[in-house]
């Protein structure tokens, strides 16, 4: 039977389980929706843990791998491993109203634009959130600092941002609307390539980048080669990016990584929609990006290493 929702969030990984969770606290009707029936049920059984400040509190969220249950509703947000996009588009379709808005707020570039290849794309958000969380357990989710979430409609339909911003809003979350989205994720993912790949080959925590000097100048350079390619795909960056990624690392010292906790945990990591993306957009246009380049091979081999060991 049809429960209805609110808000529906796809993907019950750390930052899905979050947002799910302060969203049901807010007392929003807000649905989980999981691709693997079994999970999904004992999420629903238990509820949504989450430690936050050094306490720690569950909250029951519905949780289901059918869509159907959740319809209609009126938000999804879409909170998946980019290479999983249009797989978790397409079943969370049963669930949407005619007319509801699907929101990414996911790591990497492009996103939006496959999103729109299976909904209208007037109907489709994107945004970038600085909100951290590492996923302890199935359900069971550690909020590492809650930060800002930037929404947007690449299709110009500022309404659809707002409210979802407001629904945000009401679960603690700072939301706010932007009329410079490509800015917003472009910005999101420099620091995700510069910070990501660095961490998950050495498997070291984000303060460590800015405390080694070899690598403190890596993350320089790393961060200096994206923001290159996004002026040339005509976003705005500002002079000081490295020195902003360098900071964002001091202030997230003791964070591990998503792509840290992929590799740590034998999963496929999203390299090729950060690093390997903005290298494809550099080399689409005449342009070069070595180290995005030589990063997305090695998280690769990273990756077979992984394999080999399983």
């Amino acid at each position: 039977m049809s429960e209805g929702v609110e808000v529906l969030i796809v993907g019950p990984g750390a930052m899905g389980c979050l947002h799910a969770a302060l969203l049901a606290a807010a007392e929003v009707r807000v649905g989980l929706l999981d691709h693997r029936p079994e999970r999904a049920a004992r999420i629903a059984e238990r509820g949504i843990i989450v430690e936050s400040d050094g306490r720690e509190t569950t909250v029951p969220v519905p949780c289901s791998a059918d869509p159907r249950h959740f319809h209609p509703a009126g938000l999804a947000i879409i909170f998946v491993k980019a290479y999983d996009t249009e797989a978790a588009v397409e079943q969370a379709l049963p669930a949407l109203s005619d007319d509801a808005s699907v929101l990414t707020l996911q790591n990497g570039l492009g996103n939006h634009e496959r999103i729109a290849t299976l909904v209208a794309p007037a109907r489709v958000l994107a945004g970038a959130t600085t909100t951290g969380a590492t996923l302890l357990g199935e359900g069971h989710v550690r909020e590492a600092g809650r930060g800002l979430t930037q929404i947007g409609s690449p299709a110009g339909a500022p309404h659809r941002a707002r409210a979802a911003a407001n629904l945000l809003l009401r679960a603690g979350i700072d939301a706010q609307v932007t009329g410079s989205l490509d800015e917003a994720l472009w910005a999101k993912a420099i620091v995700n390539a510069a910070i990501n790949p660095l961490t998950a080959l050495t498997g070291l925590r984000n303060g460590r980048l800015a405390e080694e000097p070899e690598l403190r100048e890596l993350l320089h350079a790393v961060a200096e080669e994206a923001a290159n390619v996004a002026r040339r795909d005509g976003a705005f960056v500002a002079d000081t990016i490295a020195e902003a990624v360098e900071g964002i690392c001091r202030a997230t010292a003791r964070n591990r990584s998503s792509m840290l906790q992929d590799v740590t945990a034998g999963r496929r990591t999203e390299i090729d929609h950060i690093n390997g993306e903005i290298a494809r957009r550099a080399e689409a246009r005449g342009q070069q990006a070595p180290l995005c380049r030589a990063l997305t091979a090695l998280v690769h081999g990273l990756e077979a290493h992984g394999e080999a060991e399983a």
